[in-house]
């Protein structure tokens, strides 16, 4: 190996990168989703996929649905992609486009139990057959009350 093969390598191309990283699109997209009315009525769950460019001025070009869900949810997720802005990619001059996907969940929180209403009943023990040279023991009951 000669000299300059043993140098680290420069990255000539800079990818334009989200303000803050995977993390910060991720709480983006948190943040903004707003899940659609229609969509939550049918109690519609996935994951759409968003395949789009992003230019060296870190603005997002040509949004496409890989694998929708609903035509609510995909538009939802249109939207939220377009409101994406990355930034500015220093490439010495070079005009350059990045693809990049992005999956977007759509879930809802799980449907809490009914909340009306008591029910209320008491258990005692069985009785036996008593003997009759043995005298009999008082009873003992259990009571509950389960209240939704």
């Amino acid at each position: 190996m000669t000299e300059n093969d043993k140098k680290k390598k420069k990255k000539f191309l800079e990818k334009p990168l989200y303000p803050g990283g995977a993390k910060a699109l991720r709480e983006f997209v948190k943040a903004h989703l707003q899940y659609p009315q229609d969509a939550m009525e049918q109690r519609i769950e996935g994951v759409v996929t968003i395949g789009y460019q992003v230019n060296d001025d870190g603005f997002v070009e040509n949004p496409t649905i890989v694998k929708g869900l609903c035509p609510s949810c995909n538009e939802e997720a249109l939207r939220l992609v377009n409101m994406l802005r990355y930034d500015k990619a220093r490439n010495r001059g070079i005009r350059l486009k990045v693809n990049c996907k992005l999956n977007i969940n759509f879930h809802l929180a799980p449907t809490p139990a009914p909340t009306k209403g008591t029910i209320s009943y008491t258990l005692q023990p069985a009785k036996k057959k008593e003997d009759k040279k043995k005298p009999s023991k008082p009873s003992s009951g259990y009571g509950y009350s389960i209240s939704w």
